[in-house]
């Protein structure tokens, strides 16, 4: 009998039964989330941060928006957004560099508003704030050769978000600021870029004051995400969707996510629910629905892949092209490993046992290839904690914000 789709659906199954309880537990996670202070449902909330940009956010709280662009070694066309200084016109001379996540932007940064998102809030007390955009989000789609609906524009993995994107902004950020060094701030993905780029680049350790990791992926073969679990080589989902992988990744995750919640006796309003998890007690629900009116903001398939050979092969490595290109491209049949001890940087650690993808003890082995770090334990975050809970401030920002000047 030919290969269908009630067998493929029970092969899935098979392979992330260890993930089951955790998708059945998000049935009901919409009607807990849908209740606000007044009653109302997310649905019925009609925020107009919902549907503003970065620049319409910023002029709507009376901040000053800048909007950069910097080409990469590659060709990349990429978008910097900087935030000069606070509305109270404080100046301390210091440059910082904050990069988003996976499927992220640097919407996120300011979706908080004014006193509660980190981009304002270091504003505020005087930094020079740039926010950077990755190739293949909303904001970085162009290139000076390759258009977005080719395939070729879309083969590229974090390891060249690290290799390329940062370098280029970093480069062009002191230039034109003017300075020797900046401070950098990098949510999850942000974080594993951020290590690529030290691994393969250590001059530019030079470049860098000080590094804060919140939610750092690097090793992950503890990762709880069922969703991520399903990019590794070892699941045999990606033998059975006919999409192609050098593709937006939005598109393999709707499909995905359409089998997964056609099989399983869950609601899936939301694909964020079955990549970070569905606690989000820190996150009230109007917060909730400014996210994903932002969110999912693009990326290349293949960085979902490079994460989920990562989940398999329980190593911090370069992208596996097979044993022929690797061979062409690295000189060994398998990738090798990024080597953290070249980083010189000081690296402070935000991470917290409640996160489905940078889990604990992934963190632990992180910690013993870093010569120079700071603990920072969190109780209770999910992955979306450190952007966009009600506490972050308290327990987060200010914190940076004191280290940076302690040290």
């Amino acid at each position: 009998m030919d290969y269908n789709i009630f067998g493929f659906a029970y092969e899935v199954l098979g392979e992330i039964s260890n993930t089951v309880r955790l998708l059945n537990s998000l049935k009901n996670i919409f009607e807990i989330l849908a209740e606000s202070d007044t009653g109302q449902s997310i649905s019925q909330m009609k925020h107009e941060d919902i549907y503003l940009n970065i620049t319409e956010l910023a002029e709507k709280y009376n901040y000053n928006m800048e909007v950069h662009t910097v080409t990469t070694e590659d060709g990349y066309i990429l978008s910097l957004h900087r935030i000069p200084k606070g509305r109270n016109s404080t100046k301390n001379d210091l440059v910082v560099l904050l990069m988003h996540g996976i499927l992220d932007s640097s919407d996120s940064w300011i979706l908080q508003g004014p006193n509660k998102s980190l981009g304002y809030i270091l504003a505020e007390t005087g930094f020079d704030v740039w926010m950077g955009n990755a190739r293949g989000n909303k904001y970085s789609l162009s290139h000076i050769k390759l258009k977005s609906s080719q395939s070729e524009f879309w083969s590229f993995t974090w390891d060249e978000i690290g290799k390329y994107d940062l370098p280029s902004m970093i480069d062009y950020i002191l230039e034109t600021t003017r300075m020797k060094t900046l401070y950098y701030i990098g949510h999850s993905q942000g974080t594993t870029s951020f290590y690529v780029m030290l691994s393969l680049k250590p001059e530019y350790n030079e470049k860098i004051k000080m590094m804060f990791s919140l939610a750092p992926i690097a090793w992950m073969s503890h990762v709880k995400s069922p969703i991520l679990k399903m990019f590794s080589p070892a699941n045999k989902i990606l033998q059975y969707i006919n999409i192609n992988t050098y593709s937006h990744s939005t598109k393999y995750f709707n499909t995905v996510t359409n089998i997964i919640c056609n099989f399983l006796p869950i609601r899936c309003d939301s694909l964020l629910n079955l990549i970070i998890g569905y606690d989000f007690k820190h996150i009230n629900g109007s917060m909730l629905s400014i996210i994903l009116g932002h969110m999912p903001a693009g990326s290349s398939t293949l960085q979902l892949v490079h994460y989920g050979q990562l989940v398999q092969n329980g190593r911090f490595c370069r992208y596996d092209r097979g044993v022929k290109d690797n061979l062409m491209i690295y000189g060994s049949k398998l990738p090798p490993d990024y080597d953290l001890s070249v980083i010189t940087v000081p690296i402070v650690l935000y991470y917290s046992e409640n996160d489905w993808l940078c889990d604990q003890r992934d963190v632990e082995i992180l910690k013993r290839h870093l010569k120079v770090k700071i603990d920072n334990y969190i109780k209770d975050f999910n992955h979306l904690d450190y952007l966009y809970a009600d506490v972050a401030k308290d327990l987060i920002y200010l914190s940076i914000i004191k280290q940076i000047y302690y040290y």
